[in-house]
């Protein structure tokens, strides 16, 4: 599925902190299952999806929703709830209803590493990687990909290149898929890894 002979990786040095859990980025993707708009604008319909994506495993749950939709979806769905936003304005809402992260384009990219938002950098393709890794490094946020909109064997090609490539966060529509091929890129990366890089990032730099 994945060739094991990888081009040079970047270095990803990088832990996120979404509510209760903290995640070690530095070679393993977190899979965001995206779920869609409710079709009444429904809270009961909005806590379903979330919480169908938290059963498929998924690390947290991606939206477009309302901030009164945010708040609900957040303490009852059993992940944490990222929400794509447009706008700074977007991204304070949802922050403050309860969104564990949003999802920023490059053009917010600035504001949300000024504002301390717990955000990723959403990038809309693979050929965008490269040029937004430096963004993401400076602001100190995970880059994202979105596959959810391509056909599975697109999908998968481009997860297995994104993830080696930088991204860290994965929006899909496919939990399970996404999964095994987080799973087989990290131990891949791993392997390729310093031993001294194993350790948990908070006992590096720690005397003996």
């Amino acid at each position: 599925m994945i060739d094991s002979a990888l081009p040079p990786v970047p270095r990803v040095e990088l832990t996120l902190q979404l509510g209760e859990s903290t995640f070690d980025l530095r070679w393993r993707a977190l899979v965001a299952a995206t779920v869609p708009a409710p079709r009444f604008g429904r809270e009961s319909e909005v806590l379903a999806t979330v919480r169908a994506a938290a059963h498929a495993g998924a690390d947290l749950a991606v939206a477009s929703l309302s901030p009164q939709l945010v708040g609900p979806a957040a303490r009852g769905g059993g992940v944490p709830v990222a929400v794509r936003v447009s706008s700074r304005e977007a991204a304070e809402a949802a922050l403050r209803a309860g969104a564990a992260l949003v999802l920023v384009p490059v053009g917010l990219a600035a504001a949300a590493a000024e504002a301390g938002w717990t955000a990723a950098l959403l990038v809309e393709d693979l050929d965008a990687i490269d040029g937004a890794r430096s963004l993401a490094a400076d602001g100190h946020m995970p880059l994202a990909v979105d596959t959810s909109g391509l056909p599975p064997t697109e999908a998968l090609a481009v997860e297995s290149a994104a993830i080696p490539s930088g991204c860290r966060l994965v929006c899909t529509t496919d939990v399970r898929r996404t999964r095994r091929v987080v799973e087989t890129v990290a131990a891949l990366l791993a392997a390729r890894r310093d031993p001294s890089d194993l350790r948990d990032p908070c006992e590096r730099g720690a005397g003996p």
